[in-house]
């Protein structure tokens, strides 16, 4: 990898409520290996007292840009850090997590990896069940086809927090975030980046650590949003550059799991009756699709639960929380011994 670090890259932080989490966040940006960066945070006018602990980490390191505006919204915070943005290349953290030192090196290193590259993935991250560092690292070169296939089969994450983008690519094509959709924002963005480039190169080593924030509104369940989240997907069809079967069947699977996430959603919030015709709708919607996940490149135990899934949503849905559930327990009652 190509990494004398010599160019400036721009880390945009939107941050909302994450009083509890931010001092965390900016230490492990303040702490990389490398350290030609800035920090841009953009406080979405968040009501706590996230703006003096950003104020007070700002008083030690002059890498850090405070941008504050009324609440408007992550795709609007991130657009405000866009345009202030004066490094070669752009990354985003989300300000509820953290990164390993190697963090903004590795992927400066992935962008890096091949000539012509405007934009860098990486497959994966820790997490509360994930916490061992990959062991055969890897890098490769894919389409961006190619790539918008395994974001649609949750190969790659749809966040933006795993991936690098070239900043005068950005600028060329006004690629930016939908103001109009609040989830599924960031896999928006990154589908219309991807409907301006050929070439993507993919790197597999664990350097963001996500955290799982109860109070975060991208991971709780609102029908709103899921349904904000399904019409992000019809436009993101319009964004791609060359529309291969398999590209297709890969979005066509997507949405199917969107509608079986929204059945767990009011499964586990116990609102049927609220969303009954929500409920009803999704779950025609999965019974129709029950071939979707043989057209795809998942695994076998993975197709085993959709179709199972396909044919008996609700107790597919119940089985689903149910696995999270334990794996939840297991991991807390772990962090206790």
């Amino acid at each position: 990898m190509k990494t004398n670090k010599t160019d400036l890259v721009s880390v945009i932080v939107p941050v909302y409520n994450v009083e509890k989490y931010i001092e965390r966040c900016l230490r492990s940006l303040m702490d990389q290996t490398y350290s030609n960066i800035e920090i841009i945070v953009v406080n979405d006018g968040s009501p706590d007292n996230s703006e003096m602990i950003i104020k007070n980490i700002q008083k030690g390191d002059k890498r850090i840009k405070l941008l504050c505006q009324k609440n408007s919204g992550v795709s609007a915070a991130r657009n405000a850090g866009l345009d202030i943005a004066k490094g070669k290349y752009v990354m985003f953290v989300d300000s509820d997590d953290y990164v390993a030192k190697d963090y903004v090196e590795y992927f400066y290193g992935l962008i890096n990896y091949s000539d012509n590259i405007d934009m860098a993935v990486d497959y994966n991250k820790y997490n509360i069940y994930s916490n061992s560092q990959v062991q055969n690292e890897k890098i490769e070169v894919a389409s961006s086809e190619k790539v918008a296939e395994y974001i649609y089969t949750s190969k790659i994450m749809e966040a933006v927090w795993n991936k690098i983008y070239r900043n005068s690519f950005l600028k060329k094509y006004s690629l930016r975030f939908s103001k109009e959709i609040w989830y599924g924002e960031g896999m928006l963005f990154n589908m219309r980046c991807l409907g301006q480039t050929d070439k993507v190169v993919i790197g597999n080593k664990r350097v963001y650590h996500q955290v799982f924030n109860e109070s975060s509104a991208m991971r709780s369940f609102d029908l709103d949003s899921n349904m904000c989240g399904l019409r992000s997907l019809d436009l993101q069809r319009k964004c791609w550059k060359r529309e291969t079967k398999s590209l297709l069947n890969a979005w066509k699977f997507h949405r199917w799991c969107f509608n079986m996430s929204i059945i767990k959603g009011i499964i586990k919030t116990d609102e049927r009756k609220k969303y009954a015709k929500e409920f009803k709708e999704c779950k025609s919607n999965v019974r129709k699709g029950w071939y979707y996940p043989w057209i795809v490149d998942i695994s076998i135990p993975r197709k085993l639960y959709y179709v199972f899934s396909s044919l008996f949503p609700v107790l597919g849905a119940k089985t689903f929380l149910l696995i999270e559930s334990r794996k939840a327990s297991k991991h807390t009652s772990s962090r206790g011994n």
